[in-house]
């Protein structure tokens, strides 16, 4: 997909957030069910509660976005400044064409030219394969709990990321 990166800015954050769930809906059926898509993203609007807990969560990271050549919101992501990617998603019009993977690298250069180089995922069973594509390794496989469901996600490192107390 010839879709450009740009910075991502808070005003992004509306569209992130709608482009968000929808990721996480069309994942249903494959590796996960609807319900467990449901915990992840649940139905709710954008407001002043969504709004500030994703503008401290992106205050503390390097972020892009992928805008297609028509102008909408492809893709984002943003890598915490500890070395945690903590957002990647890409539109399902846009899927399997390059974009998470074009992310990962723009933002691994930016912590890489502030010393970060020691990163991990709590990637999900659709992100894994970018993931291990940029030359992360699996380190165990992992369950978390959202609303009551238990849902199966992988943690994923690279640079040398040691998760504490292994």
């Amino acid at each position: 997909m010839n879709a450009r990166l740009e910075a991502l800015s808070p005003e992004d954050l509306p569209a992130c957030f709608s482009l968000f769930r929808e990721s996480v809906l069309a994942l249903a059926g494959g590796a996960y069910t609807m319900a467990q898509c449901e915990a992840w993203a649940p139905p709710r609007a954008w407001d002043g509660d969504a709004e500030r807990a994703w503008l401290a969560r992106l205050a503390g990271a390097w972020s892009c976005k992928a805008v297609a050549s028509d102008g909408r919101l492809a893709g984002f992501a943003w890598l915490k400044l500890d070395g945690e990617f903590d957002m990647l998603f890409v539109a399902p019009w846009a899927g399997r064409q390059g974009l998470g993977g074009r992310m990962v690298a723009l933002l691994e250069a930016q912590a890489s030219a502030c010393g970060v180089t020691a990163l991990h995922a709590w990637a999900s069973h659709a992100s894994r394969p970018v993931f291990e594509r940029a030359g992360y390794v699996l380190l165990r496989a992992n369950r978390i709990e959202r609303a009551g469901v238990e849902i199966d996600n992988c943690l994923l490192a690279k640079g040398g990321w040691r998760e504490e107390g292994a």
